[in-house]
């Protein structure tokens, strides 16, 4: 079947609700056989925000497989959206057509029913006889609602954090509409598949953070599917700079195109970071071809701010004995995600990830995970950039993206410091002079 490699881990992922006796195949096909339209007039697609928020929507679904249809005017790109290359938005996007997983089509609107549609804001929409939600928001916060819930306003923003937000909304309800098509494990999957009628995603106080960000110099760890997605949010930002290295000893295989925001079939066997470094068109990398540490001379002095976009522990505890003075951690679990920072002096990544527990050789993901840990780096690093980092009691976010509806789907918490820190950072020393001193 065209995709089954590129869609191995997606699948895997499904079985976490989907029944045994349900076979890959039907998985894969299920994904593979969805029609997605996706509709915006002229006006909605006359802002830099509005572009971003359609080309990341597609961008997620194709990675599931899905066959993407659109609804959209010829018109222009206002700003570089890489991996797509043209200067026509529908053309650019066609000309992606399974170019992320073979088999998933990006073409134009034909009279085949959809099966799910999205509207970009107050787009007109066909009755279709589908299922169908709204893509909404502004600069900072992003929103989905069944088409007939409220007034949705028009995407009139340039700043693209929302837009993306709720794109990763989108993609999710897609998700979730494959799933109820096949068999589920038990009554007690219904709650995490349902259809979200409206939800939405505001990160923090945003709009006091401005719209230009000067980051400096940063290094990132991994050039996977969390630090591609949070380099593919950085070059939409408008007026930002930044410098700085991606280390990685990867290559491009099939089964990361189900998620790595910046790659196409073309760059299977090619070095993962001059993919990325390629790719980018306003923040300038370094490529380093070679894991982190390993007697690197490169890894002996870091950058001043770091992004961490591995769920491998142990690489997460090296770093931070490196001493950065600010450095963030993305990672993800089947649905869930993880977004940590933490200054020097504070509570370290080792404090609030303190044993080594090996997962499986194949991880489960999917594109739309993998994204909001990636958007949530990137709002904890332009908010320390701009001098408003998170609360110490937002130091550690876990968030559940099936159902970000609920209020329950985004869970906030310190990071408390701990004796047996792997790292012994000052935070967990600290602890233990206490202890002798009471001694």
């Amino acid at each position: 079947m065209k995709g089954s490699e590129e869609l191995a881990r997606t699948v895997l992922l499904c079985r976490d609700y989907v029944a045994d006796d349900v076979t890959d195949d039907e998985i894969c096909e299920r994904l593979q056989s969805r029609r997605i339209l996706c509709i915006s007039d002229i006006r909605n697609l006359s802002s830099h925000a509005g572009q971003t928020a359609l080309v990341t929507l597609v961008s997620l679904l194709s990675r599931m497989g899905m066959q993407v249809a659109l609804n959209i005017p010829d018109i222009d790109l206002l700003l570089p959206q890489p991996p797509l290359v043209g200067s026509s938005l529908p053309n650019a996007l066609i000309g992606v057509s399974e170019a992320f997983v073979r088999g998933a089509t990006i073409s134009k609107h034909t009279d085949a029913p959809p099966d799910v549609i999205f509207a970009l804001g107050d787009s007109p929409v066909k009755d279709y006889r589908a299922p169908c939600w709204r893509l909404t928001g502004d600069e900072w916060s992003g929103r989905i609602a069944s088409d007939g819930v409220g007034l949705p306003p028009l995407w009139a923003f340039e700043f693209p954090m929302g837009s993306m937000a709720s794109a990763g909304l989108a993609a999710t309800e897609a998700f979730k509409f494959v799933l109820r098509g096949l068999r589920l494990q038990g009554s007690w999957v219904h709650e995490f598949v349902q259809p979200s009628r409206s939800g939405g995603w505001r990160f923090g106080s945003g709009e006091a953070l401005g719209t230009e960000f000067d980051l400096g110099a940063i290094d990132f760890i991994s050039a996977g599917a969390i630090s591609q997605t949070a380099l593919y949010v950085l070059d939409r930002i408008p007026r930002i700079r930044m410098r700085g290295r991606i280390f990685d000893n990867d290559t491009t295989a099939l089964s990361n195109l189900n998620r790595n925001m910046l790659s196409l079939q073309r760059d299977v066997g090619c070095a993962k970071v001059e993919i990325v470094a390629r790719r980018c068109r306003q923040v300038v990398l370094e490529p380093i071809a070679a894991r982190y540490g390993n007697g690197n001379p490169e890894c002996e002095v870091l950058a001043p701010r770091v992004v961490v976009g591995v769920d491998d522990v142990p690489s997460r505890w090296e770093v931070q004995r490196r001493g950065p003075v600010w450095l963030v951690v993305g990672g993800t679990s089947h649905f869930n995600v993880s977004s940590s920072a933490h200054r020097l002096g504070e509570p370290c990544s080792g404090c609030l990830h303190p044993m080594d527990e090996p997962g499986p050789d194949v991880i489960p993901t999917v594109s739309f995970v993998s994204f909001w840990a990636g958007l949530a780096t990137v709002m904890r690093l332009l908010q320390e950039a701009a001098g408003k980092p998170y609360t110490q009691g937002r130091q550690h976010l876990w968030l559940s993206a099936l159902r970000m509806d609920l209020p329950k789907a985004a869970i906030w918490s310190p990071v408390p410091a701990r004796k047996d820190c792997p790292v012994r950072c000052f935070a967990s020393r600290s602890l233990m002079d206490i202890d002798r001193i009471a001694a």
